[in-house]
């Protein structure tokens, strides 16, 4: 789905909130230091932040997640990597979420977590359970049931090896497949785009940039107003909601000319499809890699993978991505 176009900042009545989708306020949102990111009630969660709107453990994290952790990590995601794709077969469609990137996210996510393997079954069902109360409101039984798998998450992680282990896990087993199903999506029906990585390999972490910003997941993020900003022309009161429209935002023509073709080729220079700033993704390093060599691994193994459809659509107020991307493989 393509995002709308973007256009001047606004105040929507109806979401009682102020709406940013040009790429340069977008940008300037996610640095503003009085627009704090705010919980699913859309409340600020000061317990969990410094006072400069950080998350206390954003260091940790980064150290955690950080570059130097994911050398150490490469040979073995090489190898699951390598493993989950000869599972894939050739002789009929397959379904690249739940055939390939279910599995491997999962398998991820243990080696990050240094999990069980024992454990896997379990914890890969909670961690869909959370997943799958993303965006519903509080009084469906998937949410009360999303909330339950999350403490028993929190539970299973209690003295895990790394900060906010149980967000770190389904964000690695669930919400990483989900944004890798969106881009292959995009790449498999561009089968010159896939014949041109396929050709280029050198082109990958590029072009995974460019995946993201075509493709990504989350179409928006909120923030709330602790003091008066002036942004995009518009006077924001401490106090009001503010909505970032990210996937509208890396569809801006002033920022990424052409911004509705997807060119594997183009150098993609500070697209927001993971945020950016004090509150960007802490995990983003990790996932640009992950996916990138997943990526080319496909790339490499197969010589085309002809789309054949998407079964449904999950959509929501932040977010919009194919529950099912079924595609013929050739060698």
């Amino acid at each position: 789905m393509t995002p709308p176009r973007p256009q001047a900042a606004y105040f929507d009545p109806e979401q009682n909130a102020w709406i940013v989708s040009r790429y340069t306020d977008v940008w300037a949102a996610l640095r503003e230091q009085n627009l704090w990111p705010v919980s699913g009630q859309r409340e600020i969660l000061p317990e969990i932040r410094d006072e400069s709107g950080r998350l206390k453990q954003r260091s940790e994290m980064l150290d955690a997640l950080s570059a130097a952790r994911l050398e150490e990590w490469r040979p073995r995601l090489e190898a699951l990597t390598d493993s989950a794709l000869d599972r894939l077969a050739t002789d009929r469609p397959v379904d690249l979420l739940a055939e390939f990137a279910l599995p491997w996210g999962l398998a991820l996510a243990m080696l990050v977590m240094r999990a069980d393997p024992a454990d896997s079954g379990i914890l890969a069902d909670l961690g869909g359970r959370v997943f799958a109360a993303t965006g519903e409101s509080e009084d469906t039984g998937v949410r009360e049931n999303g909330a339950a798998a999350t403490a028993e998450l929190e539970r299973i992680f209690e003295g895990a090896p790394l900060p906010m282990a149980e967000p770190t896990f389904v964000a690695l087993s669930q919400a990483l497949p989900h944004l890798l199903a969106s881009a292959w999506l995009a790449l498999v029906r561009h089968p010159g785009e896939y014949a041109r990585l396929r050709a280029c390999p050198d082109l990958s972490p590029g072009a995974m940039d460019e995946l993201l910003r075509y493709s990504g997941i989350v179409r928006c993020v909120f923030r709330r107003a602790t003091a008066h900003v002036d942004l995009g022309g518009v006077n924001i009161a401490q106090g009001d909601l503010v909505v970032l429209h990210l996937a509208s935002a890396n569809r801006d023509p002033e920022q990424f000319p052409d911004p509705d073709r997807l060119d594997l080729a183009r150098t993609v220079t500070g697209h927001v499809a993971l945020g950016a700033g004090r509150n960007s993704c802490v995990g983003a390093t990790l996932i640009r890699a992950a996916a990138s060599l997943a990526t080319g691994g496909l790339t490499a193994r197969f010589a085309e993978a002809r789309f054949s459809g998407v079964g449904t659509w999950r959509t929501g107020t932040s977010f919009y991505f194919p529950a099912s991307v079924y595609v013929t493989l050739r060698r």
